[in-house]
């Protein structure tokens, strides 16, 4: 019995011995102490550099942040890019009807987002029509607008709305009302990191409202089965002026939260020790490649950083 009571309290002592004074757990001996750059081919078929890194010691886990953009170590707890730029584009065909100049593109910075007449036209309202292509009345087919930049309209700490007017005047003296088609709407920011999207046709949350009565009601703005905003004026029968609009959800575009940067797992607990392990890179440049070694137990975890300066040819 004695005997097995030592037996208990020198295991014990060699469990307490793997642990600091605190019972925290020991810090991984992990170091990168070279690396080695060679050109191949990845899967598929491109040319890249594949980097060789070189490794003493071992950790429980093992992950590497590339220093690429989405795997800079420095970007870890999120990523922030102010806007340099807001560009929006889309697509239109008129097919039918003789009335010219009868739809405007629009943007406003003081709308209150509450999609009824009487706030719509208390809006302080941009005509930004000439910024854009629009189709030649009776064409076929749809003609992209271009990318047109609308940053210049930014105010900050204020959202921006984009919206089409359409505007049918009394048809026996002005001809027969334009039917206007929109699509493939897309509104996009710019940044260092280049284009991202903010919203397309059909996310684009469009709102549709006349101002006017609409002989029949099935007239006016509409929302298609497939997604294109239509804009068309009353039957000839009905001699009046109609008005009528197609408005976005806000865009916030001070600034764009891409969220954290990811590692890449390198080595699991399960894994055995590594001695290297390889990435590829696409582009030359140099680059801050960063592991990070973690011991972790019931009792905690203890972690180092290695950095190292990767120059790619």
């Amino acid at each position: 019995m004695k005997l097995n009571y030592i037996s208990i309290i020198f295991c014990l002592s060699i469990l307490f011995a793997s642990c600091d004074k605190e019972g925290a757990v020991n810090t991984p001996d992990f170091d990168v102490t070279s690396y080695d750059v060679t050109s191949t081919i990845d899967t598929a078929g491109n040319p890249v550099q594949q980097v060789t890194f070189n490794f003493t010691g071992d950790a429980s886990l093992i992950s590497y942040y590339s220093g690429l953009i989405g795997g800079e170590y420095a970007y870890r707890e999120g990523r922030i890019l102010e806007v340099s730029g807001l560009r929006s584009s889309f697509t239109s065909v008129a097919p039918s009807g003789s009335q010219q100049n009868s739809l405007s593109v629009m943007a406003s910075t003081d709308f209150n987002g509450i999609y009824d007449k009487e706030n719509v036209q208390a809006a302080t309202w941009i005509d930004i029509t000439n910024r854009y292509a629009l189709n030649a009345l009776g064409a076929s087919s749809a003609l992209h607008s271009g990318f047109v930049d609308i940053s210049d309209l930014l105010v900050e700490g204020k959202p921006i709305y984009f919206a089409f007017r359409y505007i049918c005047l009394p048809q026996a003296a002005n001809g027969a009302n334009t039917t206007w088609r929109i699509r493939d709407f897309m509104m996009e920011s710019e940044t260092i990191l280049g284009i991202t999207p903010l919203a397309t046709q059909t996310t684009a949350n469009w709102h549709v409202l006349d101002f006017d009565p609409m002989d029949p009601p099935s007239r006016g703005a509409r929302i298609e089965s497939n997604g294109a905003v239509r804009f068309n004026g009353n039957h000839i029968t009905k001699e009046v002026r109609t008005e009528s609009w197609g408005i976005t959800k806000a865009f916030t575009v001070d600034e764009i939260d891409l969220g954290p940067d990811r590692p890449v797992a390198v080595k699991g607990t399960i894994d055995p020790q590594l001695s290297s392990s390889s990435f590829n890179y696409t582009k030359s440049g140099t680059y801050k490649a960063v592991f990070v070694a973690t011991n972790a137990t019931y009792q905690g975890q203890a972690s180092v950083v290695r950095e190292i300066e990767v120059i790619v040819p």
